[in-house]
């Protein structure tokens, strides 16, 4: 049994028999169970515990401390430690987290104990250092990348060569290297395994799995790599905009509320169209992932469209075109953790796939969403010596309509006046307003849109004052979701 071994060992009884969470892991020993003293084993708790110390002894396991309480006996491990247990087996743990959210499976609670040991390796993974070394050997580049801790010391390392048609990462070495060396790489995004060929465990990474490693310092340095590889004639500059634009987009993949979804920007004849969709392996897998989400406050119809597989007909789960991203954007600007990721991983894969100004364009309304306070704002226009304060700007409903009510100031009188949104035959959100010099000065600062100075009498307003009106806080997003919805009432093509 080597270490490594006994960190997937005590990785396994942890998630079924112990407690993760992000204070301390403890592993709770109780008795084995049996019932009548006829069947009584041997081993009593007390045996088992001296195991576990045995085992901690041998093999450096480092454990805070030892509690008994009642029938039951709680060994702490180290939470650093145990981030390297759970190291150990999240190569597994990962491929368990998947399929367990894919299936839906009843187990919930280990789920969320998975969720938790990934924690513990993002952690991990935060604390590694990453340097490496570009050097010659025999006229060719060669790199090597090395892992480090905090306090400099070398955990493993890895080199990069070309094997004529991609980038290829290898380490070949005892067992307990290639093990740890690939704890690490699993911590930082890879999916690697150590396989033994001959006498030695070796691991290895192609161009896509060297991509998945999202640590700026790595890609930094096999980007030097690549231009040392063109520099010296080994690749061309075709070969040369390839790898760097793999290396800088990565994996087409994003994961919005543990459910990934691949990207792409279609073209539609003339157009351009962002694509964010799943294709679920299974029913149940479809059904998980709709649950998920919905779970996260995506509302289907609103947010996404989904299929669900049927006999020979292949299923999918489409993220909805702007609302998705908007609510995407309203749960980032809320702080939740997978929402600021999914968001930026479509913003690094846009800028390499070459499609960011699409992205942005989409992403626009929510993220000016609620960004300006008109209140104390001026409203001028010096053509008809028109001069105002905004007091307020805000939201109420009519009917499940949003009605927006502006109050302002002028000559030391306190004026209000107000429009409702609604949608018209063709599809299309409008609203109709009465103004005179003075409303029109007014609206025209809450909106941004100097146009509509010197109007007088009815205006329709369009969804370009709608987005606008949303950057004025307390009316932003309740104007977006309303938007959303009603756009979702709308059937569209390929929906």
């Amino acid at each position: 049994m080597s270490e490594h071994d006994v960190l997937r060992f005590l990785a396994d009884v942890t998630l079924f028999d112990g407690s993760v969470e992000p204070g301390q892991v403890h592993l709770a020993v109780g008795g084995f169970g049996v019932r009548g003293e006829e069947k009584q084993l041997p081993l009593d708790i007390y045996d088992k515990v001296a195991l576990y110390l045995i085992l901690a002894a041998r093999f450096d396991v480092k454990i805070s401390g030892v509690y008994f309480v009642k029938n039951v006996t709680r060994i702490f491990f180290d939470r650093g430690y145990a981030a390297w247990v759970f190291a150990a087996e999240w190569p597994f743990f990962s491929k368990m987290l998947r399929v367990g959210k894919a299936l839906d499976i009843s187990a919930d609670h280990i789920n969320k104990k998975l969720g938790k040991m990934k924690k513990y390796v993002e952690k991990l993974a935060e604390g590694i250092r990453i340097e490496h070394e570009l050097r010659e050997e025999e006229g060719k580049p060669k790199l090597v990348v090395r892992f480090k801790d905090g306090k400099s010391n070398e955990l493993a390392h890895i080199n990069v060569g070309w094997d004529g048609k991609s980038l290829r990462a290898v380490f070949g070495g005892a067992r307990e290297n290639a093990e740890r060396l690939a704890s690490i790489l699993s911590a930082l995004g890879a999916e690697v395994e150590a396989r033994q060929y001959g006498n030695k465990r070796y691991v290895e990474l192609t161009t896509n799995s060297i991509a998945a490693i999202r640590r700026p310092e790595l890609l930094e340095a096999v980007k030097a790599f690549v231009e040392a590889l063109y520099k010296n004639g080994v690749i061309d500059g075709g070969k040369r905009e390839y790898l760097l634009r793999e290396l800088a987009a990565g994996p087409n993949v994003v994961e919005v509320a543990g459910v990934e979804m691949s990207v792409a920007a279609e073209k539609v004849d003339k157009s351009e169209r962002l694509v964010i969709k799943y294709h679920p392996s299974s029913a149940e897998a479809f059904d998980a992932a709709v649950k998920a989400l919905e779970e996260a406050e995506f509302v289907e119809g609103v947010h996404f469209t989904a299929k669900r597989p049927e006999k020979e007909e292949k299923g999918y789960i489409r993220l909805k075109v702007p609302a998705g991203l908007w609510k995407l954007e309203e749960l980032r600007r809320q702080g939740v953790k997978w929402a600021v990721k999914a968001v930026s991983r479509l913003e690094e894969i846009a800028k390499a796939r070459g499609f960011y100004d699409l992205l942005d364009e989409y992403l626009k309304p929510a993220r000016e969403a609620e960004t300006i306070d008109p209140r104390g704002m001026d409203a001028e226009d010096p053509k008809r010596g028109i001069k105002a304060e905004i007091r307020d700007v805000k939201v109420m409903w009519e009917e499940g309509r949003p009605r927006i009510e502006v109050e302002y100031e002028a000559d030391g009188r306190t004026e209000t006046f107000s429009f409702i949104w609604g949608v018209e035959t063709g599809g299309k959100v409008s609203a109709k307003v009465r103004l005179n010099y003075e409303k029109a000065a007014v609206l025209a600062a809450v909106t941004g849109d100097e146009s509509l100075k010197g109007r007088n009498g009815v205006v329709t307003l369009t969804a370009k004052d709608l987005f606008a009106l949303a950057k004025i806080k307390g009316v932003g997003w309740e104007l977006l979701r309303w938007y959303a919805e009603v756009m979702a009432e709308r059937p569209k093509h390929g929906e």
